[in-house]
């Protein structure tokens, strides 16, 4: 699939992007492509992340097992990425242009350098949109539990990970 982006389209496209400022419920028919979606799975304390590319797919770290197990960036179908959650879009006030959101996207097809702690899927999907990995996520756990102890219970997550996936 190539998708065709006008300037003016892309324009209109930043000028929305530029104007939100938080996470909000949506249906597909919401989203534009470039958009940081993600979707807070059910039954799970973590959320999932990834760049929509319209016409229904989205760009991601998937894997087996909770996106853990064989990591790497794949472009699935929204239904897949959803697997039942509640789609929901992170605002930024300022972005990258579409056009280089979705070509940092696509330009990271099948890479496996996944890391809960460092290349996240909400690190994936932020660098994208801003050109800066960052992850709420891993900043919560931190800053909850004190920085050496979650630095240590994330080292140690890495680690198990990268055994299970390596065996």
């Amino acid at each position: 699939m190539k998708e065709t982006l006008t300037r003016e389209g892309i324009e209109q496209a930043m000028e929305m992007k530029t104007d939100r400022s938080r996470s909000v419920r949506l249906t597909e028919a919401d989203l534009l492509p470039g958009d940081h979606i993600c979707v807070r799975r059910k039954g799970r304390f973590y959320t999932h992340h990834g760049i929509y590319m319209g016409d229904g797919k989205v760009i991601h770290f998937t894997g087996s097992i909770r996106e853990k197990i064989d990591p790497e960036v794949h472009e699935t179908d929204l239904s897949t990425f959803l697997k039942g959650g509640m789609l929901r879009r992170r605002d930024y006030k300022e972005g990258l242009p579409v056009s280089e959101t979705m070509r940092i996207a696509r330009e990271q097809l099948s890479d496996r350098s996944y890391s809960m702690i460092w290349n996240n899927c909400e690190h994936f999907a932020t660098y994208c949109v801003t050109g800066k990995k960052k992850s709420r996520q891993v900043k919560r756990v931190l800053s909850g539990l004190g920085t050496a102890a979650g630095v240590a219970l994330l080292v140690l997550a890495g680690v198990v990970s990268s055994a299970v996936r390596k065996s």
